[in-house]
């Protein structure tokens, strides 16, 4: 017989080869494999086996539908591994058709008027892309001040760059000014040259952290449920057999998953497993690295052209030997100075926590020195602990130390822990420095913090000078929200200027929609004070102004007068207009010409398209997906739309330009009737013709009626064929655009 065979309730049957002998199926071993079961028992003389004597085998033979069911043990299953990975995801792809050739100007704007003297302050960041490869970058600083001192401009040339990315290898080239590569146990240096790095923000669904691996096994169809401190991550269905699941713990630190597995009659195992994550390791394989070679930068934001005459180059490398095992290494090297260390990130056991080492060696000149770093963390949901020291000989240096003259403390000391109660979060750290030839300097601090009902929010915190106690400071503070934006606070601060008490009332300004904002503050104490500001931010940027008054120690009182804008300008396929400051991508949508389209961004309303039919739009997720929409609903009726929604991948400070074909339509009804006067058969077809194009079939409705949307100029309607073939020219409608009845034509 051959018969329809299911393996343990699979929703897929398979056709298999039977014998029926003496009301017992037999089966040939082959057959079986080709199943997927691989029993422990050896066929008879006639190379069959008798299921019905296969231990384990639970048979099930439907002779009326001529269907076999088996059940059979998970180890006779010969199956592969059922592999599920939740944490790999497809890399997003930028779509070349919406690139286009853009500018765009960042600006933060701030000046303030005090007792007759002004200063003001401009910041401006210029990004050039869509022109060849990568993007072009500038930026500068401007100061103004005015008194009786006289009047001072100064401008300063801050970076200037060219960046190119590769997203497929998670790349990035940097030429110009740029930062050196660093580890915890190095320092990143300011420097004019070439830059090579890894960069994972290129794919940022990228998993780098290692995965969490769940095992189990499924006797029949089932539903794997996910649990990482009681909170689902996932829901998956898989087959009879054994399957491995692959996820990016959604935590930091200890946590407890469980693996519920629910089979198709509703019985249910959970399965337990711990496990510990942290930022600090890398996935077995994956590297994160740094090159660089160039010119020292000096006096940063005081002078635009000034480097170093010594070249320097430094590189820095983080790779996972495995799950548990981070290795690291940084080396860096100018005229007179060579300096490279190596260290590693363990993770102890499952879930004991990340140690962390350190060494590293440099030679300048006659001097020789050693560096030496050892640190341990480890976090859960509700206690977090964190200790490090560094330590350096004398005789130790890296490129600045050198260059630059800048000190390396001889030794750093940090510690921390951290825990949640039912009584609030609880924070002790110590930090301790050492500078050469210096005094040392020690503090340690105590807070306390705590949400009650409502929202409301206390929190305390105090700070030690362990080296002098009179400079010992304290710190209350109180707030409570009112409704979504507005809320109201208080402070009360002890220090060494004395002790002071705060009040103060403000109305947040919603980041999608914008508006009205301000804030009213009141200080009293040995600094005394009152502020009132107003905050605007609309579609072409933010801006605030206020006004400050203070009375200290009894003197004369004084106010402050100042105002900030923050925005920026593009121009972007042909478009220029103001908008809100970019600090990653935006776009430009456009909607071909209709204006007062809302604009969505993930389903949150961020504007409606201006007289031109163009919206600006910020902020936008650079290599991620950023859904734009338009809401139909707000749309007149005779509006055509194709796509209602556009997902777009931007490249990092960028623009792209987004289409919303959008036109409105040209509708025309009207009946049609024969040479004797009678209508058109319903149902019936005839054809539009109009210049060389390919005639378009329609049907005729009751009483003839034609539906037309919009039809070319000069189109005819053919019907019928031979000695009864008719047409007829289509009506001119009265205008361009909306929905028209017109008069019956006859089809001659």
């Amino acid at each position: 017989m051959i018969l329809e065979t299911r393996i343990n309730h699979e929703p897929h049957t398979r056709l298999a080869r039977f014998i029926a002998r003496d009301g017992a199926l037999l089966t040939s071993l082959p057959s079986l494999h080709e199943l997927g079961v691989r029993p422990a028992v050896m066929p008879d003389a006639s190379g069959l086996i008798a299921l019905h004597a296969v231990a384990g085998i639970s048979v099930d033979y439907d002779a009326s539908l001529q269907r076999l069911d088996l059940q059979v043990p998970v180890e006779m299953l010969d199956r592969p591994l059922t592999h599920i990975d939740l944490a790999r995801q497809p890399v997003p792809r930028s779509d070349p058709a919406q690139r286009s050739p853009g500018v765009l100007l960042n600006y933060d704007l701030y000046g303030q008027r005090f007792a007759g003297a002004g200063s003001y302050s401009a910041f401006n960041e210029l990004l050039l892309f869509g022109i060849g490869p990568g993007q072009w970058s500038n930026t500068m600083s401007s100061e103004l001040q005015t008194g009786n001192a006289g009047t001072s401009i100064r401008n300063t040339r801050l970076d200037s760059r060219w960046q190119l990315d590769f997203p497929d290898n998670m790349l990035t080239l940097s030429i110009g000014d740029t930062i050196s590569g660093a580890l915890d146990w190095s320092r990143a240096t300011r420097i004019g040259g070439i830059r090579l790095s890894r960069n994972f923000a290129l794919q940022p669904y990228r998993i780098t952290t290692p995965l969490a691996s769940f095992a189990g096994e499924a006797v029949l169809p089932s539903t794997v449920d996910l649990y990482i401190d009681g909170i689902r991550q996932s829901s998956q269905q898989v087959l009879p057999g054994r399957f491995q699941l692959d996820a990016a713990p959604s935590i930091n630190g200890a946590g407890q998953a469980q693996l519920v597995v629910t089979d198709i009659n509703g019985q249910s195992r959970a399965m337990g497993f711990s496990l510990y994550a942290s930022p600090r390791l890398l996935q077995a394989g994956l590297s994160d690295w740094s090159l660089e070679l160039g010119t020292l930068r000096r006096d940063y934001g005081q002078r635009s052209f000034a480097y170093g005459d010594r070249p320097i180059a430094s590189a820095s490398l983080r790779h996972g030997l495995n799950d548990q095992l981070t290795v690291e290494a940084h080396a860096e090297a100018s005229a007179g100075i060579a300096q490279a260390g190596a260290g590693m990130q363990m993770l102890l056991g499952q879930r004991g926590g990340v140690l962390s080492t350190s060494l590293a060696a440099s030679e300048a000149g006659s001097f020789k020195g050693n560096q030496y770093g050892l640190g341990y963390q480890w976090a859960a949901s509700w206690l977090t602990l964190a200790a490090s020291t560094l330590r350096r000989s004398r005789g130790f240096r890296d490129v600045p130390a050198v260059l630059e003259q800048a000190a390396l403390p001889r030794r750093t000391d940090q510690a921390y822990a951290g825990i949640s109660t039912r009584a609030g979060q609880f924070g002790l750290s110590y930090v301790a420095q050492q500078l050469p030839d210096a005094t040392p300097s020690r503090y340690a601090s105590l807070n306390w913090s705590r949400s009650f009902r409502g929202n409301t929010l206390l929190s305390l915190s105090y700070n030690r000078n362990l080296e002098s106690s009179r400079s010992d400071s304290a710190f209350v503070y109180w707030s409570l929200p009112l409704d979504r934006h507005t809320s109201i606070a208080a402070s009360a601060r002890h220090g060494l200027d004395g002790n002071s008490l705060s009040m103060e009332a403000s109305r947040g300004v919603s980041s999608d929609l914008g508006g009205w904002g301000w804030r009213a503050q009141a200080s009293a104490g040995e600094y005394r004070s009152t502020r009132a500001e107003v905050t605007r931010l609309g579609e072409h940027g933010q801006w605030s102004a206020g006004v400050e008054r203070t009375n200290n120690n009894d003197a004369d009182d004084s106010a402050l007068l100042y105002a900030s804008a923050s925005g920026g300008v593009a121009w972007l396929g042909g478009y220029l207009q103001a908008l809100r400051r970019v600090d990653d991508a935006f776009a430009l949508v456009s909607t071909n010409g209709i204006s007062n389209v809302p604009i969505q961004l993930e389903n949150r309303p961020v504007g409606v398209t201006d007289a031109r039919g163009y919206l600006l739009v910020t902020p936008l997720n650079a290599w991620q997906r950023n859904q734009l929409s338009i809401d139909p609903q707000h749309l007149p009726a005779d509006m055509q739309i194709n796509l209602t929604s556009i997902d777009v991948v931007p490249t990092s400070n960028s623009g792209i330009k987004v289409n919303f074909a959008l036109h409105r339509t040209l509708a025309l009804q009207f009946g049609v009737r024969d040479r004797h006067g009678k209508w058109l058969p319903a149902g019936s077809h005839m054809t539009l013709h109009a210049n060389d194009s390919t005639p378009t079939p329609l049907s005729v409705g009751h009483e003839g009626k034609v539906y037309l949307l919009d039809p070319p100029a000069q189109a005819r309607l053919h019907f019928g064929t031979g000695q009864s073939a008719c047409s007829a020219a289509v009506p001119a409608a009265p205008a361009r655009e909306g929905h028209f009845e017109l008069a019956d034509v006859t089809c001659r």
